[in-house]
């Protein structure tokens, strides 16, 4: 599951979790995760699993600090990630198994997916052409 705060709020049809866990974590987002928006405080290294790939399944994910990075992979484990975003004055290619929000980011930097039951495509922006790489 996931490491929330207490509460989450609810807003636009939307539930919003801040991830904020003070020590290393992993999550593992499953389907009824499906439209959540997380905001990514990432004062420590985390990595995020999405779920197996299943039509309209869909996630939002915001940094709100850069401290550290956050890892957000395919639980299949292949590259399933296409897509890209607009990061400074360049378009990143986000195409692979894992796409890192690194902490060279900015706060606010973005980025939402949403799968077709086969892939998950990525789109988002970043401030600069540091903000997100990928593996």
């Amino acid at each position: 599951g996931t490491n929330n705060k207490a509460r989450a709020s609810y807003q636009s049809g939307e539930y919003m979790f801040t991830m904020d866990s003070s020590s290393a974590s992993s999550h593992v987002l499953g389907m009824h995760d499906s439209g959540k928006t997380y905001f990514l405080e990432s004062t420590v290294a985390r990595t995020i699993t999405l779920p197996a790939v299943k039509a309209g399944c869909n996630f939002k994910f915001i940094a709100t600090d850069t401290t550290a990075d956050s890892s957000i992979t395919t639980s299949e484990g292949t590259a399933l990630l296409k897509g890209g975003a607009e990061c400074g004055d360049a378009y990143l290619t986000l195409a692979g198994t894992t796409i890192i929000v690194e902490a060279a980011g900015s706060v606010g930097d973005h980025l939402e997916m949403v799968c077709d039951g086969t892939y998950w495509y990525v789109s988002g922006h970043g401030t600069h052409d540091a903000s997100f790489s990928v593996s």
